[in-house]
C-alpha cells in the first residue's frame, strides 16, 4: 500500500472504536469498511476488534490484512478492544505493539500496552458501570476517554463521563463503537499530524503519524462539525439528550 501524503500540520479525520467480522460480534468486511469510510471523506479508520478469540497468529493475519483493504484514500489502523476477566473495562489499544492477551487486569494491560509503544483509550465507561473500578494510575497510560460512544450513549454526549473527564484531566474522545450500519454517526476525531517538534514522521500520513497524534494529545472530538463537548450543555444538550429519551423509548417499544 503507498502511503498517504498529508502537507505538515495538516489535519485529517478519523473515526474511532469500529469494528469488523474479524471480531466475533461484527459483520462487515475490512473492505467494506474500507469502502464505506473512504464515501465519508474520512483519512483514517481506527479499527478496535475484540480481544476475545484473537490470538498472536491471528493478530498478525489481522494486520496484514488492514494493510491490504487500506489505499491511497484511506488508513485502515488495526487495534484490539481490550476487555478484563469479566469484560467490564474495555481498552482499545493502537500501534505497532504485540498481541497481549485476553482477560488482564486493568492497569496490568495499559502499563504493558504503553510500555511497547502502544496508544490506550478508554471506552464506555458507564457500560456495566466501569467507571466503578477505575484508578488514578490509570492516567499515565490513557490517551482519552470516550465521552460520546455512539452504541451506548446513542445520539447525545455522557455528561457523567464529561465530568469524570474534567475532573481527571482526561482528553475527550467520540466513537462510533461500529458493528452496524446503525451506528455510522457524525462523530469524528481531527487528528493533527507533523505538529510535534520532536517527530520526525512530518505530514505523512500513516499508522506510526497517527498513533503519535493521539498519544500527543494532537487530536480534537467533533460531532456534526462542532466541538463535542459544546453539545453536551446549552439548548443543544437538551435538545440532543430528549432526542435521546425519544429515541430510547421508541426503541422500547418496538421491542
Amino acid at each position: 500500500m503507498p502511503s498517504i501524503q498529508a502537507g505538515p500540520g495538516r489535519t485529517v479525520r478519523a473515526v474511532a472504536h469500529v469494528h469488523s467480522a474479524w471480531s466475533d460480534d461484527g459483520f462487515w468486511t475490512l473492505s467494506q469498511v474500507a469502502e464505506t469510510s473512504a464515501g465519508l471523506r474520512l483519512d483514517v479508520v481506527l479499527m478496535s476488534e475484540h480481544s476475545r478469540g484473537f490470538s498472536a497468529a491471528k493478530w498478525l493475519e489481522y494486520t496484514e490484512a488492514c494493510k491490504q483493504a487500506s489505499s491511497d484514500r484511506l488508513l485502515l489502523v488495526p487495534g484490539i478492544e481490550y476487555g478484563d476477566a469479566d469484560n467490564t473495562v474495555h481498552m482499545p489499544v493502537w500501534g505497532q505493539v504485540p498481541f497481549f492477551g485476553d482477560g488482564l487486569p486493568t492497569g496490568k494491560l495499559l502499563a504493558e500496552a504503553c510500555g511497547s509503544g502502544g496508544v490506550a483509550i478508554w471506552a464506555h465507561p458507564w457500560r456495566r458501570e466501569a467507571w466503578r473500578r477505575y484508578e488514578p494510575s490509570w492516567l499515565d497510560y490513557l490517551a482519552g476517554v470516550e465521552i460520546w460512544n455512539r452504541k451506548y450513549d446513542g445520539i447525545a454526549p455522557s455528561r457523567e463521563t464529561i465530568a469524570l473527564a474534567r475532573r481527571e484531566g482526561i482528553k475527550l474522545v467520540v466513537a462510533l463503537d461500529f458493528h452496524t450500519r446503525r451506528q455510522i454517526f457524525p462523530l469524528t476525531l481531527g487528528l493533527q499530524l507533523g505538529q510535534s517538534p520532536t517527530s520526525a514522521l512530518g505530514g505523512e500520513l500513516t499508522e506510526a503519524s497517527v498513533c503519535a497524534a493521539l498519544a500527543e494529545a494532537r487530536f480534537s472530538a467533533r460531532a456534526f462539525g462542532l466541538p463535542a463537548e459544546a453539545l453536551a450543555a446549552g439548548p443543544a444538550g437538551v435538545a440532543l439528550r430528549g432526542l435521546e429519551r425519544a429515541r430510547r423509548a421508541v426503541a422500547r417499544a418496538l421491542r
